[in-house]
């Protein structure tokens, strides 16, 4: 009888067993034999493999290439790809300074390294390689991130950010410099537009989207899908079930000239926003976090559905009602939106919206009716509760209301700035608030009520996007990067073990 070992073992403890290591010793058990690592590869690759970030740079993309036709390839089903573009050092180190061979040779290897990623960039390889990756692979989520702010270094970070330190002695986690727009605003914006062409020429259709600019001040120009491309991107986006969208609370506005029917001709900011999500059709959750969005694009997602046929001038159409017939789940994050606005939102998707949830934002009370029937806090919940019968869920927390000049925190029972219900009696529920909820004032310095309004920064976060959605478990996805992700680690379990 062999003396016990790890090897005879139950499967399940030695799953467990690994759980509790960090990654370096966890990929150290991996490779004590043949027989382990076979036990430990699926608990593994469903660890470490199911969701991971790429730059676009060639080693970057490459990985992605590499994994999507391993036996890995079946575990990964969330991708993200940052808009991250290297910036020599060059530029920012110019002071003089003693001559160091190592550290000048290293500095020369990363500068090349970002000369590379121009070429790559502006002949759209970088478009090439993620078709060959999604052709290979059968994502249900696609992630944009944005440049990343220095927080975003000390959590999740791209495959290939240690490959560059190990060749280059740059550390990017600490020298966000590095990392900087520098104008490349262009280069930016393609990244979304790129990635959306990938997956349509590779056949490639996730069910959930996520559009995370919060670290970069990408304008709307991003979002534009030219008539050349909509053939291929289409299929894309109109099989969306989940999107989420975060923007930069100070993204550079651009404006499109539009002259709707019966309207003097005017400009709008989120053109190109608008028309691409107006191709969401199957949409069941949108998540929108946007600090500063223009309320006018509230006012076009509440427009009800027309049918009618555009008899204006050639080139100024103005994009199409939003038509979500399978909404289901609408979360608002960091918003500001008048009433008015929010309640015929609502009313507009009742027939499949269950879920609403909204966090951090700015309700401005500009109904009249409101102002003068109603308590201002008691009218927002008797409007709601019409409005919102069909609800089975809401979750309200850190509302604030504006009215005129004011601006005053909501409160809930208890005084706390929290309410969330889930049950078949919304209408009683947000009826019951009518009695119970209270403003708590305080005077706004804003003399316009369309001005900005200060966010606290604590409410940046670490430049990384809040999903919030639970839900989202349904299609198997964890819910984070794991920050101690490296090279070596993929490199093993790409080309170790096993066949």
């Amino acid at each position: 009888m062999p003396s016990p070992n790890l090897t005879t073992l139950p499967l399940e403890i030695i799953i467990q067993i690994a759980s509790y290591l960090e990654t370096p010793d966890y990929q150290a058990v991996r490779l004590t034999c043949r027989g382990i690592e076979a036990s430990l590869f699926r608990a593994f690759a469903l660890q470490y493999f199911r969701k991971i970030q790429f730059m676009r740079t060639e080693y970057s993309l490459q990985g992605l290439i590499d994994i999507s036709k391993s036996r890995l390839s079946s575990y990964l089903k969330h991708v993200i790809i940052t808009s991250q573009v290297l910036n020599p050092k060059a530029a920012l180190h110019a002071r003089w300074r003693p001559g160091n061979i190592e550290l000048d040779a290293g500095e020369e290897r990363y500068n090349r390294m970002c000369d590379d990623q121009v070429v790559l960039l502006n002949t759209g390889y970088d478009q090439h390689m993620l078709i060959e990756a999604f052709r290979n692979l059968k994502l249900d989520a696609v992630g944009v991130r944005g440049q990343q702010s220095h927080h975003a270094y000390h959590g999740s970070s791209s495959y290939g950010i240690s490959h560059i330190k190990r060749e280059t002695s740059v550390n990017l986690r600490a020298d966000i410099a590095c990392a900087g727009e520098f104008g490349q605003k262009t280069t930016y914006a393609r990244c979304l537009q790129n990635v959306l062409l990938a997956l349509g020429k590779s056949g490639s259709t996730p069910k959930r989207l996520e559009v995370d600019m919060y670290n970069s001040k990408t304008g709307d120009d991003a979002f534009n899908i030219p008539p050349f491309m909509e053939k291929v991107v289409s299929p894309v986006l109109s099989n969306l079930e989940a999107v989420n969208l975060r923007f930069h609370p100070r993204s550079e506005p651009s404006q499109r000239l539009i002259a709707p029917k019966g309207q003097p001709q005017h400009k709008i900011e989120t053109y190109y926003l608008r028309k691409l999500l107006s191709q969401m059709t199957q949409v069941k959750r949108l998540h929108i976090d946007s600090p500063q969005q223009p309320r006018a694009f509230f006012e076009w997602l509440a427009a009800p559905v027309s049918n009618e046929d555009y008899d204006g001038p050639r080139g100024l159409e103005p994009p199409r009602s939003l038509t979500l017939p399978k909404l289901y789940e609408l979360d608002l994050n960091q918003v500001e939106i008048r009433f008015n606005h929010l309640l015929a939102i609502i009313e507009k998707f009742s027939a499949s919206l269950r879920k609403l949830s909204i966090n951090r934002s700015l309700v401005i009370a500009s109904d009249s009716s409101l102002l003068s029937t109603f308590n201002v806090g008691p009218g927002f919940f008797v409007h709601l509760a019409r409005v919102g019968s069909r609800l089975t869920e809401v979750r309200l927390s850190s509302l604030d209301v504006e009215v005129g000049k004011e601006i005053s925190s909501m409160k809930f029972k208890d005084d706390i700035y929290s309410f969330s219900y889930a049950g078949p009696d919304m209408k009683k529920a947000l009826g019951d608030l009518v009695s119970s909820v209270q403003l708590e004032g305080e005077s706004s310095e804003s003399e316009d009520s369309d001005a900005e309004v200060p966010w606290n920064e604590s409410d940046e976060d670490d430049g990384l996007m809040e999903f919030g959605f639970d839900e989202f478990m349904e299609y198997g996805l964890l819910d984070e990067i794991d920050q101690d992700l490296n090279d070596d680690l993929m490199v093993d379990a790409l080309f170790g073990f096993g066949p």
